[in-house]
């Protein structure tokens, strides 16, 4: 058994996806195990210290075949992302991923969107 405390991991984005919508300058805690324990919004998400700042848009759960699903989106690049993402047929698995790359203003995929896992 360890003495030293064990810290939570921290991890701050421009945007969250949740079903119920958009979620700007968002922080989350992640357990050891990689469970969200805590999700809030923050002032400076690049700012926050002792957090991992992803530039992007987070999603909590993204199926596990990113590079499948990424295709299947690209297929469809003309509908916004909150409204694909809607669109995802429910996956066993599911991780946590950033996605970059993407129009901010349209919110749509450009051809430099990047899905990355975050843990």
């Amino acid at each position: 058994m360890s003495s030293s405390p064990e810290f939570n991991r921290k991890t701050a984005s421009n945007l969250l996806w949740t079903p119920e919508g958009l979620v700007r300058n968002p922080l989350v805690e992640w357990d050891a195990e990689g469970h969200v324990v805590s999700l809030r919004t923050c002032d400076a998400p690049d700012r926050e210290p002792f957090t991992e700042f992803l530039a992007g848009l987070l999603v909590l759960d993204f199926p596990c075949d990113i590079r499948a699903t990424l295709a299947h989106m690209q297929c469809n690049a003309d509908i916004p992302l909150p409204v694909l993402l809607s669109r995802l047929c429910p996956a066993e698995e599911r991780i946590p991923v950033v996605i970059s790359g993407i129009d901010y203003e349209t919110m749509q995929l450009t051809a430099n969107t990047r899905i990355t896992p975050v843990l």
